[in-house]
């Protein structure tokens, strides 16, 4: 696998770096605009084999012909490079793209469009298409269909040439002539970029090396130690210029129990509510867990920063419309402005990020085989307006899943998705149609409630318990909801009931012994839940802090944390060893 460390461009090296990128943005639009933006070669690129700059050495168009300036031959590769970035980064959507047009009829896409595409989408003989890019892919549609009467014939019709960055990946750099060269020294990195001195056309030859020189730190260094630093990528950033170095560290094997997941549901409210489930015998699931509540107590400053950037938004059009836009209030506002857009960035990336962490960190603990997510196209919340469609989007739209596939797979535990009907409506015990009420002590039915209750058994759950419950149970099936074996709750023979609000009576069962223990988990920053919560519904798990600088799980004796143990013989819980594994998921907040 492979991890990045970023090393920021000091300041006196800028002007270099801006010819670099000018000159691989210039080539690149070129390339893309002469040649390589067709649906021919959007199809061929996802049979290329081989480093991905050979996709366009090896073909017959002479990329370079007529080009005046003086162009290294390494260089090549990196605008190469970059090209077949831009095309493998529109796959899914022309793929998406080929699949829409193959199912709907030439017209605005609604209900029915909706109802074709989901029918055909869970088919087991149809592409794996994310939901998310099928509904970027039909909107896009929609809106050409709104100002053309008509869908277009091809993709590159739909999309117009990209426009891209200047973003220098370094290919993979052989020979004798070296256009950038990456060492570490004394404990430092030291990288040497060759920049042309002038993009005139009338210079040639006229490169000159800069060396740069970066201190590390002890978690690059033992990354180093064990793994094969790569070439790396040069971008622009909020720092000016930024520098990705990869490092690829053997694989970390984490042992798990065969047909064993970790299903999770997202929600609003909760941010994602996860059980382990076994396959089971004599056709019944086996939640071997207490759920978990995983709830970033960074999120109320989140939902501030983004009020507050509306805030000075709205400021700033009453400015605009005052005729004041050129004052310098205005552009202090501005400044603030994004600075505020750019704090709420980054702290919705961190809370993902944390919550990634937590949810494959769980998946390890239990020695889960696979994390299961529906395959959400959006949320049923009780309102889509203001503050919860924000959310909504922020958590439904695959960021998160995104994450967590890319963290899983790093550790080497498989990721899936599932259709989503179903799994909020029938009961986990039984399998009949429940339905989703007030409270545990009210059942009157109620669309959005956060209780679930089923007449047929009498099984009672959190709503979002039951969604993740069943989430695991069409995983292990492979069926629809209907038809999937039931799940029983192992501990103590108690069902996962959610208590009620403060204040409402609890259909709850007594406490089992271990809920009443001192429990924590000191993984990432989790909290433990209070000892007013009942063991039998889960805890309330909370992240207390940012940033882990190491990810260690720490036990004492036969503390599992508030997670019950699984006395069967197969549990296969299981710490991943070694000093890369430690950082393995701290140190890869960057997925794409």
């Amino acid at each position: 696998m492979q991890l990045t460390e970023q090393f920021h461009i000091p300041d006196a090296y800028h002007e270099a770096c801006d010819r670099l990128t000018t000159l691989v943005q210039k080539h690149t639009q070129r390339l893309l605009e002469e040649e390589y933006w067709s649906n021919d070669h959007l199809n061929a690129i996802t049979d290329h084999t081989g480093q991905s700059y050979t996709y366009i050495r090896d073909d017959d168009y002479d990329a370079f012909e007529d080009v005046e300036e003086y162009v290294y031959s390494r260089f090549k590769r990196c605008v190469y490079h970059r090209v077949t970035h831009v095309l493998d980064a529109h796959t899914d959507e022309f793929q998406a793209f080929q699949f829409v047009l193959d199912t709907v009829d030439e017209r605005k896409i609604k209900r029915i469009g909706w109802h074709r595409l989901r029918r055909r989408l869970f088919d087991e003989d149809s592409p794996y298409i994310a939901w998310r890019v099928l509904e970027t892919v039909v909107e896009q549609l929609n809106r050409f269909y709104d100002r053309h009467g008509h869908f277009p014939e091809t993709y590159t019709e739909l999309i117009e040439t990209p426009e891209p960055n200047g973003t220098l990946p370094y290919a993979p750099d052989v020979g004798d002539y070296h256009i950038h060269d990456l060492t570490i020294e004394d404990g430092d990195v030291v990288v040497v970029l060759n920049a042309p001195d002038s993009l005139s056309p009338d210079s040639y030859h006229d490169w000159t090396d800069h060396e740069i020189r970066f201190p590390t730190h002890a978690r690059f260094s033992a990354m180093v130690e064990t793994g094969c630093v790569k070439a790396p990528t040069l971008h622009a950033s909020e720092h000016g210029y930024t520098l990705d170095v990869p490092v690829a560290v053997p694989d970390q094997d984490t042992e798990t129990v065969s047909d064993r997941v970790l299903s999770v549901d997202l929600g609003v409210k909760k941010q994602a509510t996860a059980v382990v489930l076994d396959n089971g015998d004599d056709r019944t699931h086996e939640q071997i867990s207490p759920p978990q509540f995983l709830d970033h107590p960074a999120k109320d400053k989140l939902f501030r920063l983004k009020a507050d950037a509306e805030g000075i938004n709205d400021r700033l059009a009453a400015l605009r419309r005052q005729g004041t836009a050129h004052t310098e209030r205005f552009t202090h506002l501005l400044s603030e402005y994004r600075q505020t857009r750019r704090k709420e960035r980054r702290l919705r990336e961190q809370i993902q990020h944390d919550v990634a962490n937590q949810l494959v960190w769980l998946a390890i603990e239990y020695g889960c085989e696979t994390i299961v997510f529906e395959s959400l196209g959006q949320i049923d919340a009780p309102e889509t307006s203001g503050s919860v469609a924000w959310s909504i989007s922020s958590w439904a739209r695959g960021e998160l899943l995104d994450r967590v596939g890319y963290k899983a797979e790093l550790v080497g535990i498989d990721f899936e998705t599932v259709n989503p009907w179903g799994t909020s409506r029938h009961c986990p015990r039984c399998g009949e149609n429940g339905r989703t009420v007030k409270a545990p002590d009210d059942h009157t039915e109620q669309r959005h409630g956060g209780h679930f209750h089923c007449p047929e058994c009498g099984y009672e759950c959190d709503r979002d318990v039951v969604g993740a419950v069943n989430v695991g149970r069409k995983h292990l099936d492979g069926s629809k909801m209907g038809e999937a074996n039931p799940a029983a709750y192992m501990e103590v023979g108690k069902h996962a009931s959610f208590p009620s609000p403060r204040g409402a009576r609890s259909t709850g069962g007594e406490r089992s012994e271990a809920s009443r223990a001192s429990e924590t988990l000191a993984v990432s920053g989790v909290q433990s839940a209070t000892d007013q919560q009942d063991q039998a519904s889960g805890r309330q798990t909370h992240l207390s802090q940012y940033r882990a600088p190491s990810l260690i799980v720490k036990r004492s004796g036969t503390d599992m944390g508030g997670l019950q143990q699984n006395h069967s013989s197969n549990t296969g819980l299981r710490r991943p060893s070694g000093s890369v594994t430690q950082h393995v998921l701290a140190s890869a907040p960057d997925y794409g």
